[in-house]
């Protein structure tokens, strides 16, 4: 799937979710925001240990409800800032984490002041794309296919077009998302699944779509004779295309 966008704003308000106080009212922080933070360290300070997970597999299903990113954040690989291998329950951790969608996962300590901070992000690139791809094929459908709620920001037209193309293309195909903004390429890195990048645009779609396609056959990311579905905000449309 290929999506053209541009951006609605320039700038975005990510909440820490960090208090007792704010799990109270976790709904119309993440509806007022631009996204969430799940701040683990500062959470497991303030309630029982043993609730953690569950607020933070919370916190993960509301964003997905709003259509707001959530970044998990803290003690993700704590043993790596001194050893050059994760725990076990670390790695289970990350896993837990990817499994339920969270948008990013956010290393602190580990590059902040680890001993290892490249090997710590390796561990966390490695995992997450492990993970990810047993997500697929395992299918599940029914969580990667949630309805995304209107933004008052930007209006329902857009949501409502990439509702349709979800429903167009049901299996679990790669995102492919393109930007004139580098501001806004950054942004959509935060998005689940998708891999934005950045492309001069015109107003002469065809020629949106063959420098399109040439960059991602040039990174063996797509294949001639391959159908992919074209969202595009600036002519509001939806296009089921083969790829020359």
């Amino acid at each position: 799937m290929t999506i053209f966008v541009q951006p609605c704003s320039n700038i975005a308000v990510i909440a820490k979710i960090e208090s007792i106080d704010s799990l109270k009212h976790l709904e119309e922080i993440i509806s007022a925001s631009d996204g969430a933070m799940v701040a683990r360290g500062d959470l497991g300070a303030q309630i029982p240990l043993e609730q953690v997970p569950s607020v933070q597999k919370r916190i993960v299903e509301l964003g997905r409800k709003f259509n707001k990113p959530v970044i998990v954040a803290s003690q993700l690989l704590e043993s790596m800032i001194e050893y050059p291998i994760p725990t076990r329950a670390e790695v289970a951790d990350v896993s837990e984490a990817v499994g339920q969608q969270a948008d990013a996962l956010m290393l602190s300590g580990e590059s902040a002041m680890g001993q290892y901070p490249e090997k710590a992000l390796a561990v966390l690139r490695s995992v997450s794309l492990r993970i990810e791809r047993w997500w697929r094929e395992e299918k599940h459908r029914a969580a990667l296919e949630p309805l995304i709620m209107p933004s008052s920001v930007c209006g329902g037209v857009p949501e409502e077009m990439c509702n349709a193309a979800v429903k167009m293309g049901r299996p679990d195909c790669p995102i492919f998302a393109f930007t004139t903004m580098p501001s806004v390429r950054r942004r959509l890195n935060l998005q689940w699944g998708l891999m934005p990048f950045s492309l001069s645009l015109s107003d002469d779609m065809e020629s949106n779509l063959n420098r399109a396609f040439s960059l991602l056959k040039a990174r063996g990311m797509i294949n001639s004779g391959g159908l992919i579905i074209v969202v595009s905000d600036k002519l509001r449309s939806i296009q089921v295309i083969n790829v020359p």
